[in-house]
């Protein structure tokens, strides 16, 4: 696995990048990035907008503070187990 430190782009960098990265645990998947939300007062990114579950219905906010790891060359981001995701969990059939 990448680690973003060691390239000459940072976690920011991958952050503002990653739509369509799959989002995984340790031990499981959880979908793939469908949106970046990023702060009021900043350029930052602060929230993954993830779209999980079988058919993909379901739309979690994951705080970046959970994102353990990015594997850019493997287009994956790992989050710490469990991810804990914000009050906003929306089912979209």
């Amino acid at each position: 696995m990448s680690d973003p430190r060691r390239s000459s782009y940072g976690r920011g960098y991958w952050l503002r990048r990653c739509e369509g990265f799959l989002v995984e645990t340790p031990t499981r998947r959880i979908g793939r990035v469908v949106g970046i939300r990023f702060g009021e007062r900043s350029n930052e990114p602060e929230v993954l907008e993830v779209r999980a579950g079988v058919f993909g219905r379901t739309r979690l906010l994951i705080s970046v503070d959970d994102v353990a790891e990015i594997a850019a060359e493997e287009r994956r981001i790992v989050l710490n187990d469990p991810p804990r995701p914000m009050a906003n969990r929306v089912d979209l059939r």
